[in-house]
């Protein structure tokens, strides 16, 4: 509540997972940029799936469509992107946990939120 106050004029991006729980938890924070006139801009998604290297097949580990989803139904806006449970590549010189090369796919995800984003502007 203090922050949404501290920052009367903002844009919002709300971030959950697929799991109910953490859905409820980031509907509260929607409500809140609700309740203080703040633009929701979209739902990520976080975790949406693993997707298996061997089979290339997607487990929905955490569930599907209980999160982002109805998220967004709930606050009136859609969902901008669907990120996977994935490491970035190891080989990579420039090895940083969670962040992602353009090319691996959630850096391919990544700056498809980015459009969607931008778009909005």
């Amino acid at each position: 509540m203090d922050l949404h106050n501290m920052i009367p004029s903002s844009k919002e991006i709300i971030v959950t997972t697929p799991h109910p729980t953490a859905a409820f938890v980031a509907a509260r924070a929607g409500q809140m940029a609700i309740n203080t006139n703040h633009e929701i801009l979209g739902v990520i998604e976080n975790m949406s799936y693993f997707e298996s290297k061997v089979t290339g097949e997607k487990e929905y580990v955490f569930g599907k469509g209980g999160g982002g989803d109805k998220l967004a139904d709930v606050l009136d806006t859609k969902v901008i992107g669907h990120l996977s449970l994935q490491q970035p590549f190891e080989e990579d010189e420039l090895f940083a946990p969670s962040v992602y090369q353009k090319d691996h796919p959630n850096g391919q995800e990544y700056l498809e939120i980015a459009r969607q984003i931008i778009k909005q502007f």
